[in-house]
């Protein structure tokens, strides 16, 4: 059975400033599942079961669902950004997000299939360094999410 994501598209929607393409709708709610399941994974690492934890903590759902959602977001960005292009350089562009006041900036570097959070976004949601390792996250038969980490102050991860 499978576990709800932890945000909808029209979470999504909300950062992106517009509807997500018809073209990426099937890809943005499969990042969205793969997104709310890497954080299950790492609050599972520091002995929680998030579904249990956002029964009760209205404030942590909604980080829960912000994060998600602002995660998918730079993504189906990305994805935007080549959609009919014949070369592929997502892995090389650059994106600046803002949410609640805060703004982040940087350079994708990372497969154009990673799952993405930030070493603030997790630390804003309790999840210390020991919960911080490397896992591997099956999308589906022809897609494999690699999941990495690196606990850089301030610099992204990369899942």
């Amino acid at each position: 059975m499978a576990l709800a994501p932890l945000a909808e598209l029209s979470d999504v929607e909300i950062y992106l400033k517009h509807k997500t393409p018809a073209e990426l709708e099937t890809y943005a709610n499969r990042k969205l599942a793969a997104s709310s399941n890497v954080l299950r994974m790492l609050f599972r690492a520091e002995g929680n079961d998030l579904d249990e934890k956002l029964v009760d903590d209205e404030l942590l759902s909604s980080l829960v669902n912000d994060t998600v959602a602002v995660n998918v977001a730079i993504d189906i960005r990305k994805e935007e950004a080549k959609l009919g292009e014949d070369v592929d350089l997502s892995a090389f562009s650059q994106f600046t997000q803002s949410a609640a006041g805060y703004s982040f900036s940087g350079t994708w570097q990372g497969n154009p299939e990673d799952v993405f959070f930030t070493v603030n976004q997790l630390a804003n949601l309790g999840i210390g360094q020991s919960a911080i390792s490397t896992f591997h996250f099956n999308m589906d038969s022809e897609k494999q999410f690699n999941l990495h980490i690196r606990a850089h102050h301030g610099a992204p991860l990369w899942w």
